[in-house]
């Protein structure tokens, strides 16, 4: 009886710490990341970005590459005031097969928006301005 006991127990505590090393491959969502200059880049990939979180220094145009891993899909990245998607600050022109594109963005005013391919919406994140 101990010994069964003790064994659902070690059971138990695995399956906590394999769920806490988050083995289901999912990205954890960052929205608090910070500009390390104007030129920002992004990769798409199985229908995901590599990042839930973009920064672009504040009051200053920018570019943004994407580089497109994904054959056959079209992707791009879209700026919006949040996630509602009802106003855009910017919309990148749609990228075919595989490859990379480069955005020109003009300047944003400091805050917190939402990014997203407007293809896929699910490949979205926060858009930092500092």
């Amino acid at each position: 009886m101990r010994r069964a006991f003790l064994a659902s127990v070690a059971v138990a505590v695995a399956a906590v710490v394999l769920a806490a090393c988050g083995g289901g491959g999912s990205k954890a969502t960052v929205t608090n990341c910070a500009p390390s200059g104007p030129k920002l880049d992004v990769s798409a990939q199985n229908f995901q970005f590599d990042t839930t979180c973009l920064a672009a220094p504040a009051n200053r145009p920018f570019t943004i590459t994407l580089h497109k891993d994904d054959a056959g899909q079209l992707h791009n990245v879209a700026i919006y005031t949040d996630s509602s998607v009802t106003t855009p600050l910017f919309q990148g022109k749609l990228i075919q097969g595989v490859g990379t594109g480069t955005y020109d963005v003009k300047a944003l005013t400091p805050g917190r928006y939402f990014f997203r391919c407007d293809v896929h919406p699910q490949m979205n994140g926060t858009f930092n301005v500092k």
